[in-house]
């Protein structure tokens, strides 16, 4: 047969068939389709049950995520954070989750407004709960008392600290981690105890560690009876360390030698050590002058993967013109750029000063270049690829601390500088809650894969 009857014949039954489609009727036995239904151009087809299901799994995380970055954007309580990366934080975090198998140490440096552990206890307090952990960390070797700890030395050793007068410094830089140190030459025994009281968690410890440095002849050091010896080394520190057979509420070490003591650490076996440095008139522009090699120590030895550093408040009064602010900002960033070398590891938090109330034409108000000085230390701390925490806004502001102060109970002292046990608490707890989010934000984008 040819092709062209083949063709001919094709067509003919598409037309007989396209006949019977308009004439037989809609309701009839026989089911024939639309002309209008064949020859209608081709509908896309919709997104699969699993596609839709996506699509709105989606929508949903970016909701989410959008409540996130409503925070991290627009909140005071929010951490200024280098180029606004809000996976700054991410390495702390991922450490912190381990600090259960390797410890994790924070080091909060700062003047006068966190003495006593104001601040740092409520830090220390919130992540212990979280990440585990006990023990209140740092103890200088010397008579001591705060809201949670005390302690004392049988005898009156001589102290030296890289701040303050000039009588209180010592020949060279050896001023160990903690800018502050006793001089051993003869027997002493330091005794340290926990202060028991029911509105906080207790702060037993299982593990203590004396460090010394710059050991003149030797160094001996007793706990219960056992003994150990150091001798003159060229190591920057010494570590000497006892594990606790309990959970411990008190500890006394026995030194007898010729040492400089840095400080006793009173820590849990695991989880996160926190210390409270104080600082009493230092305004932060210290740490450039200590020693190098002790610092680094430290930070490596003790895992440190945090340093917040509290500064600017004792500044303030004497920063009165644009230049001195200005001198005082690089001043700060040459101390966060110094600590970031010796800290390779350690993330750094600058706290810059709350408000801060002065009397003019008789009426308390907000020193007048505080934001100012604000502004720029903020500045420097993000120029350094470090962050901020701007105490001053999340308390309200220019004329918050008389607020403060009148509030009852009283959340800041009668200086209009300080604050109270009760005010401290409350900035603590509000630095720990914008952290949290921070970090229930790193974890929901490890659940979610973001």
């Amino acid at each position: 047969m040819k092709k062209s009857y083949i063709v001919l014949f094709l067509f003919s039954v598409i037309a007989v068939l396209a006949v019977m489609c308009l004439v037989v009727p809609e309701g009839s036995a026989l089911r024939f389709p639309r002309l209008c239904d064949i020859f209608a151009p081709a509908q896309e087809q919709g997104p699969s049950p699993e596609e839709l299901l996506e699509q709105r799994r989606e929508a949903a995380l970016a909701a989410e995520q959008d409540q996130f970055q409503a925070f991290f954007r627009e909140d005071p309580a929010r951490f200024y954070l280098p180029d606004g990366n809000e996976r700054f934080f991410d390495e702390v975090f991922a450490a912190l989750e381990q600090a259960e198998e390797k410890p994790v140490r924070i080091v909060h440096y700062g003047d006068s407004q966190i003495e006593e552990d104001r601040i740092t206890g409520t830090i220390r307090e919130r992540l212990q709960e979280r990440f585990g952990g006990n023990g209140p960390g740092m103890m200088p070797a010397r008579k001591l008392s705060t809201p949670r700890m005390s302690g004392s030395s049988s005898v009156k050793l001589r102290r030296y600290f890289n701040y303050g007068g000039q009588g209180n410094r010592a020949s060279g830089r050896q001023y160990g981690p903690f800018a502050d140190f006793t001089r051993l030459d003869s027997v002493t025994t330091l005794s340290f105890r926990q202060v028991v009281r029911k509105d906080q968690r207790p702060s037993n410890f299982e593990r203590v560690t004396l460090v010394a440095g710059n050991v003149r002849s030797y160094l001996n050091v007793s706990n219960e009876g056992d003994q150990r010896r150091v001798e003159t080394t060229d190591n920057p520190l010494s570590f000497i360390r006892y594990e606790l057979p309990d959970s411990s509420a008190r500890v006394s070490l026995t030194t007898t030698g010729h040492a400089d003591l840095y400080g006793v650490l009173l820590d849990s076996k695991t989880g996160v050590r926190m210390d409270n440095v104080p600082m009493r008139g230092c305004s932060g522009t210290i740490f450039t002058s200590m020693d190098d090699a002790q610092l680094r120590s430290f930070y490596k030895e003790e895992n440190v993967r945090m340093i917040i550093l509290q500064y600017g408040g004792n500044s303030v009064p004497y920063l009165k013109t644009d230049k001195v602010i200005s001198n005082y900002k690089e001043n700060i960033r040459k101390q966060i750029r110094h600590i970031q070398e010796l800290a390779p590891k350690a993330k750094i938090v600058f706290i810059g000063p709350s408000d801060m109330a002065t009397t003019i034409n008789g009426k308390r108000q907000t020193y007048p270049k505080l934001a100012n000085v604000v502004d720029s230390l903020r500045s420097a701390a993000l120029e350094c690829g470090a962050a901020y925490w701007d105490i001053y806004g999340v308390m309200g502001g220019e004329g918050s601390m008389v607020q403060w102060v009148t509030a009852r109970p009283a959340l800041a002292g009668p200086d209009y500088i300080h604050f109270t046990l009760a005010g401290a608490r409350k900035v603590g707890e509000m630095f720990c809650d914008s952290f949290s989010l921070y970090y229930e934000y790193y974890s929901w984008r490890k659940k979610n894969g973001r």
